[in-house]
């Protein structure tokens, strides 16, 4: 919600057949509907043009709506695969919200899972996991600018209190370029490509690298994979406390979902490693 008190709707449940005229209007292009991936703030489709559309919403208070897209910033980077960006376009609405549509390049390759809990061995190749490695490392330390702040000093530090608790130093020492919505949905096989840029920005350096270990920990065999590709980024003190903040959520999980008893268990050894951290300081 904005400072507009405008809640924009749930894609997956209003539709946007309005945007997406618009949308083709705007960039001359026909949509496929009937191919169309929906989120709930997201629509994407691909077009006539041999190239992937992608929709989304904001209320028009919304911090980024006036910032550089994080999905054309994104286009600046080297060493690593993604779509590439070719335009966009952006309008209001009568009804207090803001669309913007861009127009990428459309990648064939499937994501490593649709959606949801990753629960089954990947089945990647090692050279898919190095290159994935290197992706994330030069997203980290890129000099591209960073449009937004994708994780502030204070949200890290809630989050984090909420995993392991409030007696712990949060500070961030290194911060860099995040993806800001890293996850096995949002990664091709078996040629990788990193999808959906949107949230491209600014944060803690090792958050990505640890977003994509702790939703990996119901499957024991991609979690020690992560551990050990994205190894620089996940130990020493800054590596714990990125964990510690990737775990947060998954403790909210329900009983039945997979990915809440390994979390617990995973948030007691980050806590406990915190703790000794601290103790030899």
């Amino acid at each position: 919600m904005s400072g507009t008190g405008v809640v924009p709707p749930d894609l997956r449940r209003a539709g946007c057949a309005g945007a997406v005229s618009r949308a083709e209007q705007e960039l001359a292009v026909r949509l496929d509907a009937s191919q169309a991936v929906i989120k709930r703030r997201t629509w994407g489709a691909p077009s006539d043009r041999g190239t992937w559309v992608r929709l989304q919403v904001w209320p028009a208070g919304h911090a980024v709506v006036d910032q550089v897209p994080g999905v054309v910033a994104a286009s600046a980077l080297t060493q690593v695969p993604r779509p590439a960006w070719y335009r966009g376009v952006r309008w209001d609405d009568d009804g207090g919200l803001v669309w913007r549509a861009d127009e990428l390049e459309l990648v064939t390759q499937s994501p490593v899972i649709q959606a949801g809990t990753l629960t089954t061995d990947p089945s990647v190749s090692d050279d898919w996991w190095h290159e994935l490695a290197r992706a994330l490392a030069a997203v980290a330390t890129t000099a591209v600018p960073l449009p937004q702040q994708t994780v502030t000093q204070q949200r890290f530090t809630e989050r984090i209190t909420a995993a392991v608790g409030s007696d712990v130093d949060t500070t961030v020492t290194a911060w860099g370029g995040l993806h800001g919505d890293i996850a096995f949905a949002n990664l091709t096989a078996p040629e990788l490509f990193l999808l959906d840029w949107e949230e491209f920005g600014r944060g803690p350096v090792g958050v990505d690298h640890a977003r994509l270990w702790a939703d990996s920990l119901a499957t024991p065999g991609a979690a020690q994979r992560c551990t050990d590709e994205f190894a620089p980024y996940l130990h020493g003190r800054q590596g714990l406390l990125c964990r510690a903040y990737s775990l947060a959520p998954l403790l909210a999980f329900p009983d039945s979902e997979p990915l809440r008893a390994p979390a617990e268990r995973a948030a007691k050894e980050v806590s406990a490693a915190l703790r000794r951290s601290s103790s030899c300081r």
